[in-house]
């Protein structure tokens, strides 16, 4: 049961409702409704008329379904306009963090979890209401919800997980089947190494299992590190562990793709391209990744599949690794309360219900944010390569670390080159990033919401 408080929001809610009731009460009785009683029957919730703008990111599937739902929610909101703007990834990035902290802007937007904390610090977004959502049944909600005031500005479509990409056709060359694909890193190696094939002069011709893009390293280090039961900072988010034992062991792991497995090569193509062009037999990356494969390129279509990522041990204990959220929409709290409390009924109807979030769940290739949702029938019988299922068969073991520190990125990039370009020392690339980390937290003097530890498993 939702809880109900008349709260400022429900208040709003239901003065709108009894005019409008009152209003209609008196076309019933067939008086002619005056300007007042017109305005009352045509606001939206809270009593907001007019238009109210709001940003989302400009992808296909997500745009065409957006403007079936703004359809759909203006149909019993004819006094309000949703002025839908579909913008580019960098566009909506660089536009939405210089207006929104100015006051100007949207609405509300679509904000990523990259940028939502610096958001959320600046105090420019409003809480969601406590009865928009059923929180209690939200995988998100211990990550979610600050720490300090217990609120939440932030709903999600979806969540990411790292999973095992690849091609039958390529598996059944070798004698391979799916359901030989091994739950343990020891022997998943091995048989990448199967996978692999080179030419006389020992080049690589078909990668067993590629790792060569930038994103599937940065997500599947942090993986390595959560298996084993690391962290990547403190408890008080204060300062980096990066170059923990954990943390070291990880790094050698994915340098030892290229230098001692050999199942890839840094001089190879990059994963999408590799295994778009059956160049690649493998490769491992998020959910996201699943709709360049057939968009990209159309002869892989039905030819390919996911799996679990393997762990070291093979179990999901301690964990099976991290968890990317497809954050949604935070509402400015620079705007009107009524024009808040209509944003809130948009997003309430766009993803509230178990209709929704399976829409959701199917457009964006990654499991919804429900516990109980994630094995749903229509999430099997819809879905393709298993992507969803793959992913919600690991989701209730992963980690989600909360704030992404924009500052990391450059020193992992950094990293990274130096241990697969330069074949340097993991040890030493470690130390040399989680140095410069702990120096940008350290004069940042920003209070990081770092949230991994908030993490129980299944069984607790």
């Amino acid at each position: 049961m939702l809880k109900r408080n008349l709260n400022r929001r429900n208040f709003l809610r239901l003065s709108a409702l009894a005019a409008t009731g009152a209003a209609l009460g008196a076309c019933a009785a067939g008086e002619a409704l005056q300007p007042a009683q017109q305005a009352a029957a045509l606001a939206g919730p809270g009593g907001f008329q007019g238009e109210l703008e709001f940003w989302d990111w400009a992808h296909q599937p997500r745009v065409r379904f957006t403007e079936q739902l703004v359809a759909e929610w203006q149909a019993q909101h004819p006094g309000v306009t949703l002025k839908y703007n579909p913008l580019g990834w960098t566009d909506i990035e660089t536009k939405l963090l210089t207006v929104a902290t100015a006051g100007s802007g949207p609405a509300f937007s679509n904000i990523h979890f990259f940028w939502r904390y610096d958001l959320q610090r600046a105090g420019v977004l409003a809480p969601y209401p406590d009865d928009l959502f059923e929180w209690d049944k939200l995988i998100s909600t211990p990550f979610t919800r600050d720490p300090e005031t217990g609120n939440i500005y932030t709903c999600n479509f979806c969540y990411y997980c790292d999973q095992v990409y690849f091609n039958q056709d390529l598996l059944d060359a070798e004698g391979i089947s799916a359901d030989d694909i091994p739950a343990n890193w020891d022997d998943f190696i091995k048989m990448a190494q199967q996978l692999t094939h080179t030419d006389a002069n020992g080049n690589i011709t078909q990668v067993g299992c590629s790792m060569s893009d930038y994103w599937a390293r940065e997500w599947l280090w942090h993986t390595l590190i959560y298996q084993q039961g690391g962290w990547l900072y403190n408890e008080s988010g204060t300062e980096a562990l990066w170059n923990s034992e954990e943390g070291v062991r990880a790094l050698q792991f994915i340098k030892d793709f290229y230098h001692t497995f050999k199942i890839d090569s840094p001089d190879f193509l990059g994963s999408s391209d590799a295994f778009g062009n059956e160049l690649a037999a493998m490769y491992i990356d998020q959910g996201y990744t699943a709709a360049g494969i057939n968009d990209g390129f159309p002869q892989m279509e039905g030819r390919w599949s996911t799996a679990p990522t393997p762990t070291f041990t093979g179990r999901p204990d301690p964990a099976w690794g991290m968890q990317i959220p497809e954050e949604g929409f935070g509402v400015f709290n620079t705007f009107p309360p009524e024009a808040q409390e209509t944003a809130f009924d948009y997003i309430q109807f766009m993803i509230g219900s178990d209709e929704r979030r399976l829409d959701w769940a199917l457009i964006m290739d990654g499991p919804p944010d429900r516990i109980d949702l994630l094995d749903h029938p229509r999430l099997q019988e819809q879905d393709r390569g298993r992507v969803i299922e793959t992913q919600a068969m690991t989701l209730p073991w992963r980690i989600n670390y909360g704030e992404r520190p924009i500052e990391a990125e450059k020193f992992w990039r950094v990293m990274f080159d130096e241990v697969i370009l330069n074949n340097e020392d993991p040890k030493v690339a470690l130390d040399s990033a989680t140095e410069q980390m702990n120096a940008a937290l350290s004069e940042s003097g920003k209070r990081r919401l770092i949230v991994e530890r908030n993490f129980r498993p299944p069984t607790s």
